[in-house]
């Protein structure tokens, strides 16, 4: 494995644990607020602008992941009957769409938050300005386009299409066992 790919590896990993993190404070602030609200008949400002900005963060953030992973949605019923070849064409395909899509929506993104900077728009209880969520949020889309620019890159350049498996998920994350394993 080369340095660049060590890079977009300790990159992956990252955005991995801090959308695993954004994650965890919208399940505890979703908590806290229901102890609060059924257990003390009182309220947390704020609670469902910062979550609902945080799940936007989160949400970015895991699609920088699972394009990485190759594991986005996809339709493999046709794929699946077709020869090895033509199926590393459909994928390289794939990402070029899908990399196309990503950077047109990190430009617009962009556009949008900088909007929202001058706009000067705040959430309604707390007056908390939306544009730094909107800021960390485009930088999950930004890696997006990082990471499929890398994965069309290394088929361009090494001329395999070995990209899904070689930079894919086998040796990086948790392992998924069926009920009853360790």
């Amino acid at each position: 494995m080369n340095a660049f790919e060590q890079l977009i590896r300790r990159i992956v990993a990252f955005v991995d644990g801090a959308a695993a993190m954004f994650l965890a404070i919208i399940t505890g602030l979703t908590f806290l607020t229901v102890v609060l609200r059924y257990g003390f008949n009182a309220t947390l400002l704020g609670s469902f602008d910062v979550g609902r900005l945080l799940l936007g963060i989160a949400i970015f953030w895991g699609v920088a992941v699972a394009a990485y992973r190759q594991e986005h949605i996809r339709v493999d019923i046709l794929w699946a009957m077709l020869p090895r070849k033509i199926q590393n064409v459909l994928d390289l395909f794939s990402d070029i769409v899908f990399f196309g899509c990503a950077l047109v929506f990190t430009v617009m993104f962009w556009r949008q938050t900088m909007v929202m900077r001058v706009s000067g728009e705040t959430t309604f209880e707390l007056d908390v300005p939306i544009w730094p969520f909107h800021l960390v949020a485009w930088f999950g889309i930004a890696l997006t386009s990082v990471v499929l620019l890398a994965r069309i890159a290394h088929v361009f350049i090494t001329r395999r299409f070995d990209a899904p498996d070689h930079l894919g998920s086998q040796h990086d994350g948790p392992t998924d066992f069926p009920a009853g394993e360790p």
